[in-house]
């Protein structure tokens, strides 16, 4: 199945966003990413229950609109994955 995320809530500069079919790791490596963007002020999830899987995101930004930091965390996310895919490959092939 392939995740699904809804906007439950959104203001100038707070978001909240449910991901349904996805585990912790996804919203915990968007997470770190922005908790290091200057930009936010709170970054965090929370699983509603541990035998379902569907994660409440709440994103809070000083003055720039949260979806945009969420999709630029998402995009730095997306891009240190493929770092690590990249490494990893190249170290296997040794």
């Amino acid at each position: 199945m392939m995740m699904e995320i809804k906007i439950l809530s959104s203001s100038e500069r707070a978001l909240l966003v449910d991901i349904e079919d996805e585990d912790i790791s996804i919203p915990e490596i968007i997470q770190h990413e922005l908790l290091k963007d200057d930009r936010v002020v709170f970054a965090g999830w929370a699983q509603r229950h541990p035998l379902l899987k569907r994660i409440n995101m709440r994103v809070q930004t000083k003055a720039t609109e949260p979806l945009k930091v969420l999709i630029s965390g998402s995009s730095k996310a997306s891009g240190k994955a493929s770092e690590l895919i990249s490494e990893a490959k190249r170290t296997l092939s040794k």
